[in-house]
């Protein structure tokens, strides 16, 4: 896979082993696909159709089960699917969006809402939030975690660390 400038270049064949590599578009690591393109991107769609497989998994087994179950189930199970390695990514606000929507719509199934009913109200009225800002919420979780493991690094170390203009000894 190229990226950056070259991506649009031909390639002559590259073998190993015997063997040609092929070229390829898309790339697979960590359970997250790389895409090819002028800078990183990724790509959201084998996200999404991981987490509607966890949520219709959870339908298809949630006869006679009460909505806020429910709703706990998805939460615990299928949008942990649609956040995975969100923090780390930097993902275009069309992306965030499409993985909103994808919540949405399972919200707007355990409440019976149609398609063109809006869900903010619900989601904000169980005192949840949607998925663009629990994106964000992870984000700082993410990088604070990051922040602190620095600070402790530096202090096992025995440099001088500089926390919020104070010098840590």
């Amino acid at each position: 896979m190229l990226d950056g400038s070259d991506y649009k270049f031909a390639i002559s064949p590259t073998s190993l082993a015997g063997q040609e590599i092929k070229w390829c578009d898309h790339v697979k690591y960590l359970g997250i696909y790389l895409a090819r393109g002028r800078a990183l991107k990724f790509d959201v769609n084998p996200l999404k159709r991981s987490f509607y497989a966890a949520c219709n998994s959870i339908f298809s087994h949630s006869d006679g089960i009460s909505e806020i179950v429910l709703l706990n189930l998805q939460e615990a199970y299928s949008l942990s699917v649609l956040m995975y390695a969100s923090p780390a990514l930097a993902l275009q606000s069309k992306q965030i969006n499409e993985l909103n929507a994808c919540w949405n719509n399972v919200i707007r199934r355990i409440v019976g809402y149609h398609r063109w009913e809006f869900v903010k109200a619900v989601i904000y009225g169980l005192g949840r939030l949607n998925v663009t800002y629990e994106i964000i919420v992870r984000k700082l979780k993410f990088y604070k975690g990051l922040y602190l493991n620095l600070v402790f690094y530096m202090m096992c170390s025995g440099q001088p660390c500089y926390l919020i203009g104070a010098v840590i000894v």
